[in-house]
């Protein structure tokens, strides 16, 4: 049942005496998985198992004058995860129900894996996911997680055609009219409490992909753009220092096709694992050693298309033998999700940052062009791709009022590095060259960063309002969905533009490191660091004297 807007029931109230308890210290942290973003709410993280129990919270934050978010697997990195009020994790609230007009109904904390399995048992599946199956439902349609085609959608939020939410005001709604969907299919967590989202399935297909090598000229010279236009799938790797690039391409086949195999891209890894890599990253990173730098981006590279070494196959069929071609169930070569992921592992985790921008489609080679002329610039030597290269994404427009491909076709770039083991006061290797490469992609190509894969500053009310011309359109549904802000965070003050306030790590003392700011002196960069133009752009350099290493050298 559903409860009136002012009725608390006793649930609220056995909720009321945990938060009287928790606000007597103040301090419930909680944090990104990958431990960058981190969030101090006045409660405790709540776990309701159903919407009644959603709507207490609600309503009990509405009567104790709070704020309240909805959690899942925390995997963006943006402080678009915090709350300084009562968050929520809807992890027990993973239903999955086939409707009779062969739509699918999810609970928004089912992992998206775990929905495609649940398909598949029933030869049904989605027509395109996104690269990484731990996150939730609800998660992946707030910030628009994506794969990459230009004949698909290729997000879950793109696929949505309805959902169940509790409002700013406590009440149960049913959301479907089109114009209320397109802001509802990347939410932002703040238009209310995503319950269950409802998608569309295809029938159960296959794709074989196949990783070719070519050189990069094919980014500039039209070719990559004819490719990605005529294929079911579509993706590419881009490694600058080798003036190459690994092209994945994917035709959706029947699903009677021999073949099982799947993409690795996210491999379990055993401790072991996670130590040596943590601790070869660190030290190259420490001594900036731009040949070894160099060997793991090759190792990288050639993970995707020849027989890997030092790297896991991207496509297999048992883990240890790469597979090109490889043909399988289209979802699971599309999508994986590590058990034993990296990041799991606490102190000696082996953490990614991680940036994305997205622009226009038709200005991919002006984007390269300004790519390759900031690397060519001294100051950007170690500015290395070693983790995933420069991941080419593609999506058509989406009607969907916040998405990165709102409105255009759209080409994304991705970069991953390893994150230092003291974060806070050492710089990544080659830290001046991404800066100024994130930084020319938003001022010279109008690029929209992705909802959770850019540092704070990259969501400052100058930026939103600049790249995203739905917004007024977004915060009009934010104001009929949320009146009185219940969802409200420091986030959406800065879409609002009612405050440029951002939730900063405690341990923060160099703010250009986590992109928390664009330097402006030495003391935003790190140790042994100075803030100088990289191409016309404010970025951390490496002191003269600190050219090879830096002082601070800690692996475990």
């Amino acid at each position: 049942m559903s409860y009136p807007r002012n009725f608390i029931n006793p649930l609220s109230l056995q909720i009321c005496f945990l938060l009287l308890a928790s606000f007597s210290n103040g301090q419930n942290p909680y944090q990104s998985y990958q431990t960058s973003i981190y969030c101090n709410a006045s409660s405790p993280i709540e776990h309701p198992t159903s919407i009644e129990e959603v709507q207490a919270i609600v309503n009990l934050a509405i009567s104790t004058n709070q704020t309240v978010k909805a959690i899942g697997s925390r995997h963006s990195i943006s402080d678009v995860i915090c709350t300084e009020g009562i968050p929520m994790n809807l992890e027990n609230i993973k239903y999955t129900v086939l409707n009779s007009d062969g739509t699918v109904k999810v609970g928004a904390g089912a992992k998206v894996k775990d929905v495609l399995d649940f398909l598949q048992s029933h030869n049904l599946s989605l027509i395109h996911v996104p690269a990484f199956g731990g996150i939730t439902v609800g998660g992946a349609i707030g910030t628009g997680a994506h794969g990459s085609s230009l004949l698909h959608p290729t997000s879950l939020s793109d696929q949505v055609v309805g959902l169940t939410i509790v409002d700013g005001q406590g009440n149960v709604q049913i959301i479907n009219s089109a114009n209320d969907l397109a802001g509802f299919q990347v939410h932002l967590g703040l238009l209310g409490i995503v319950v269950d989202v409802t998608l569309t399935t295809v029938p159960l297909f296959k794709m074989t992909i196949r990783n070719t090598l070519h050189p990069e000229t094919i980014l500039t010279d039209g070719t990559a753009l004819i490719w990605a236009q005529s294929r079911d799938w579509f993706e590419m790797w881009w490694f600058p220092s080798s003036s190459s690039v690994v092209v994945s391409v994917g035709d959706y086949v029947d699903v009677s096709t021999p073949g099982e195999h799947y993409t690795n891209m996210l491999p379990n890894v055993n401790l072991l694992e996670v130590i040596a890599g943590r601790t070869a990253y660190e030290l190259l990173q420490a001594t900036r050693n731009t040949s070894g730098l160099l060997a793991m981006e090759e190792a990288t590279r050639l993970s995707m298309y020849e027989v890997p070494g030092a790297k896991p196959p991207l496509y297999t069929g048992d883990g240890v033998k790469l597979e090109n071609p490889a043909t399988g169930f289209a979802h699971q070569l599309m999508s994986n999700r590590c058990e034993s992921c990296p990041w799991d592992y606490g102190a000696v985790a082996l953490n990614p940052e991680e940036s994305s921008l997205a622009f226009n489609l038709y200005d991919l080679p002006r984007v390269v062009n300004t790519v390759r002329g900031i690397l060519s610039q001294e100051g950007a030597e170690n500015t290395l791709f070693t983790m995933i290269g420069m991941f080419i994404r593609f999506s058509r427009a989406s009607p969907a009022l916040m998405a990165i491909s709102s409105g255009r076709p759209t080409v994304t770039f991705e970069w991953t590095t390893p994150m230092r083991t003291d974060p806070f006061n050492t710089p990544k290797a080659g830290i001046a060259g991404f800066q100024a490469i994130a930084q020319a992609m938003v001022t010279e190509h109008s690029g929209r960063p992705h909802w959770g894969k850019n540092g704070p500053y990259f969501f400052n009310p100058d930026i939103l309002e600049e790249v995203h011309p739905n917004r007024n359109s977004f915060i009009g549904l934010m104001a009929k969905y949320d009146p009185n802000g219940v969802f409200h965070n420091k986030f959406a003050k800065r879409l609002l533009a009612t405050s440029a306030e951002m939730n900063v790590h405690p341990s923060v003392t160099h703010c250009a490191l986590q992109e928390y700011c664009i330097c402006s002196k030495d003391d935003d960069c790190g140790n042994n660091q100075i803030c100088k133009a990289l191409n016309g752009y404010m970025a951390c350099h490496d002191a003269p004297t600190n050219s090879k290493k830096d002082s601070n050298l800690t692996i475990l």
